[in-house]
């Protein structure tokens, strides 16, 4: 009879045995009984599976558990074990071979290795095992070896290792795939490797395996080998060598595929070379820079265009820099530093470098970085040098034309804004003054017109360097056209400093000039104006100038002017009469009136003077004498000057028909009218034919300096009028500079005796010996005369007696209107008619 409570005595003993047991196993233990559910299980299992002690003592279902653990979300999202093929034991399973599966444990981030066993009989036993080290360090070397694979595909790398003493070659993939070839189709040896070789690859290896006395030593070299394929690539193999008692016993080598680098230097070798072939074909030389050495490569070319032979300049940028000018060489070495550094895209520099001849040669070099090391320094510089010395001496020149007069070599209109710009910044920093002149040469014109161009540019030429004498070296003086100088006197502190430099300039003009065997006289007149004094504007500067030169000249000229507010104030006047001289002609503000001529010898009026008054609708009745040079200085003389000669023209046909039939009326003509016709007028001639009227009933009074004018279209229009049976009357005559040969040249008719003569007039005077001198030249030579100013009794008889033929002024009448005149002329002929 079995002792029953002896068994169960002897069950508890061994099932604590078990338990005392499973508690010291780092491992989850479970057993599960023939109904598959738990009967025994350790304190390991509760704290991997992270199940409470007291759910597993319940003695559940290895279903149960998992259920636990599914709606816990253990199994992120995976289906349950027990619905997939987990390697659970069946009846059929051999019991001696364990399955084996894995859980992983979201919420824990663990991973659990589960080996299940089939007990003889009924039952399982699960261990437990947290490998989630060892999963995750097998991640880890998976995703380095994926990388390292990668990367040495990326890279075309590949490591080999010869075993010298076996005679046995290993490769990783990497090698494989750099020979077009796989381990299943090719296995390294010795042998095998050796066809892979070129003609010269072997060498180049063993000459690179030399024993350095040392266990190991390392080599590197460049090789072309073959592929399985038959293809030629480039390889660059680094390792070391293994060596006993001088014997290379193993060789260990990384090697990497180069061909398209070295494709690509070749390809850049041949491009460099047909790039230094075409420059070197075109003229321009060519250098090569190893910028870390210094040395530099310099071409044929390059070499002839300094004049040197191949061997006589040191091949290295320091030597090419010596020969920079001094001036910029510190601009050279910026720029090239700049480009080096990566600051430009590009290095350009133009600079003069010193041939061997001694002189001096513009280049235009220009070059780029074609390699840099790892870190970015600049490794090699290619460029060129193109001589651009004619260029520089064309823009030179261009400059100088631009800038400079041709005549004088002063600075011209352009240039000297320039400086006076400069001038005026250098002022306002330095609290300093400076005076502006504007110079005009007084009388050059005759100069000009009776010695010839040529003499009155050698007289501008000793004038420049005349004012030049007077001023210093920090002064500007500028030649503006013409017989025009402009002089900026820079830095005065004060400016009484102006008062010895004026008269001085004053007193070296009007010294005589000497020009071949000639010797003349001029003067000048200056307007002078300050800065900040008078304005601090460059362009009211040069309108204050341009006032002040005005008024010099105006006074008399041979003197010097200071801008005021009065001349501004003068200035706008002008301006303003000049704007409003433009819309009087169409407006109508002009009247004629007449003055008349009378013959001296039986006082009979048979002649005019046309003269032309504007009635301005604000200012009232305003002077020719105020109008007639705005008239003139703007242009507008030449459309006054026909409306003039229309209105006199109409009104000598009515008074021919009136008066007497050979009336005739003189009409002025400004030297302006001459020079600068009006080529849309229809010519005076052409008038007086549509109207029917000879030339003898026009006379045309000019100026003597219209004489002296060497334009050939003056002279023709002089002499058309002579053609016409016009005649010519010479105004003013005894103030100019006409000489006895003009008035026989062009035919003149009149002389009209200046009234400076006549006002004074008496017996004894100077005057009077001057006019009868006048009178009886004109008579010799042909023509008649005609005084001017005749204002008393006294005049009268004095010319009447010296043989004057004509006579005007106030002692007979003043300027008066057409039908005025016409009265006074009509009055005069019934008076001569009763006392004959």
């Amino acid at each position: 009879m079995v002792n029953v409570n002896s068994e169960i005595s002897t069950g508890q003993a061994t099932h604590e045995l078990w338990q005392a047991m499973l508690a010291h196993i780092s491992q989850g233990v479970c057993v599960y009984d023939a109904h598959g559910c738990v009967s025994l299980f350790n304190p390991c299992l509760s704290e991997l599976l992270d199940v409470p002690p007291e759910f597993l003592a319940s003695s559940p279902s290895l279903r149960e558990i998992y259920d636990f653990q599914m709606q816990r979300g253990d199994f992120a999202g995976a289906p349950h074990p027990l619905d997939q093929p987990s390697g659970l034991a069946s009846d059929a399973d051999d019991p001696a071979e364990p399955t084996e599966h894995y859980l992983r444990l979201k919420h824990l981030g663990r991973t659990l290795q589960v080996q299940t066993r089939r007990l003889p009989g009924t039952g399982l036993v699960q261990t437990v095992l947290d490998v989630s080290d060892y999963v995750q360090a097998e991640a880890g070397r998976k995703r380095a070896n994926q990388l390292l694979f990668a990367t040495q595909a990326l890279a075309e790398l590949g490591g080999w290792e010869v075993d010298l003493l076996r005679e046995q070659v290993t490769w990783t993939d990497g090698v494989y795939r750099i020979f077009e070839t796989s381990p299943q189709d090719f296995s390294p040896s010795p042998a095998t490797i050796k066809p892979l070789h070129t003609e010269d690859s072997q060498a180049v290896e063993e000459a690179s395996y030399q024993p350095s006395g040392q266990s190991t030593s390392t080599h590197e070299f460049e090789i072309e080998m073959l592929t399985l394929k038959g293809r030629r690539i480039w390889l660059h193999s680094r390792g070391t060598t293994n060596w006993v008692n001088g014997r290379a016993v193993k060789r260990t080598a990384i090697v990497q595929d180069i061909t398209r680098r070295k494709q690509t230097e070749m390809a850049l070798r041949d491009s460099e070379a047909r790039w230094k072939l075409a420059l070197e074909s075109v003229g321009d030389g060519v250098w090569d820079l190893q910028v870390q050495s210094g040395e530099q490569y310099l071409s044929p070319n390059l070499l002839r265009m300094y004049g040197y032979d191949d061997g006589e300049l040191q091949a290295s940028v320091a030597e090419l820099d010596a020969l920079v000018h001094p001036e910029d060489v510190g601009r050279v070495q910026h720029d090239r530093q700049a480009h080096l550094d990566g600051l430009t895209l590009t290095y350009s520099n133009e600079h003069r470098v010193l041939c061997k001849d001694g002189s001096w040669k513009w280049v235009h070099s220009r070059g780029m970085v074609i390699s840099r090391d790892a870190q970015g320094q600049a490794l090699r510089m290619l460029g060129t040098h193109a001589d651009i010395t004619e260029r520089k001496t064309a823009d030179a020149l261009v400059w100088q034309q631009a800038h400079f007069d041709a005549l004088t070599g002063l600075p011209n209109r352009r240039l000297m804004r320039e400086r006076l710009v400069q001038e005026i910044k250098k002022c306002r920093r330095n609290g300093h003054k400076l005076a502006l002149l504007f110079i005009d040469l007084d009388h050059f014109k005759e100069v000009n017109d009776t010695l010839g161009h040529d003499r009155g540019d050698d007289l501008l030429v000793e004038a420049a360097q005349r004012i030049q004498r007077c001023l210093r070296e920090t002064d500007t003086v500028a030649r503006m056209g013409g017989d025009e100088f402009t002089v900026i006197i820079t830095s005065l502190t004060d400016e009484s400093n102006l008062q010895s430099i004026l008269p001085k300039l004053l007193n070296t003009l009007s010294a005589s000039f000497h020009l071949g065997l000639d010797q003349v006289f001029v003067s000048a007149s200056m307007g002078v104006t300050v800065y900040p004094t008078d304005t601090m504007e460059v362009e009211d500067l040069l309108k204050n100038a341009d006032q002040a030169l005005y008024v010099a000249k105006a006074a008399g000229r041979n003197r010097f002017s200071f801008f005021t507010p009065a001349l501004q104030e003068a200035a706008m006047q002008r301006a303003q009469l000049t704007h409003d001289l433009r819309a009087a002609l169409p407006a109508q503000e002009f009247r004629m009136v007449y003055q008349p001529i009378v013959t001296l010898a039986t006082g009979e009026i048979h002649k005019a003077e046309a003269l032309i008054r504007w009635q301005h609708p604000k200012r009232g009745l305003i002077s020719p004498a105020e109008f007639i040079p705005v008239a003139e200085s703007s242009g507008l003389i030449v459309e006054l000057g026909d409306w003039i000669f229309a209105q006199a023209a109409a009104q000598v046909k009515c008074w021919r028909a009136d008066l007497h039939p050979e009336f005739q009326v003189s009409v002025n003509k400004s030297p302006l009218q001459f020079e600068n016709p009006n080529p849309n007028h229809v010519s005076w001639i052409d008038q007086l034919r549509v109207l029917g009227l000879p030339g003898e009933s026009v006379v045309v009074e000019i100026t003597e300096g219209l004489l002296l004018s060497t334009s050939n279209g003056v002279v023709d229009q002089l002499l058309k009028l002579r053609d016409e049976g016009i005649n010519v009357s010479l105004d003013d005559f005894g103030t100019g500079y006409s000489s006895l040969s003009y008035l026989q040249k062009f035919d003149i008719d009149f002389i009209k005796i200046d009234q400076s003569f006549v006002r004074d007039l008496k017996v004894g005077t100077t005057d009077l010996v001057l006019c009868q001198a006048i009178i009886a030249m004109a008579h010799a030579l042909g023509m008649k005369v005609i005084a001017e100013g005749v204002e008393t009794l006294e005049q009268r008889d004095l010319l009447k007696a010296a043989g004057c033929d004509y006579a005007q002024g106030y002692f007979y009448s003043r300027p008066v209107g057409p039908a005025e005149f016409a009265a006074m002329v009509q009055k005069s002929d019934e008076a001569l008619r009763e006392a004959a």
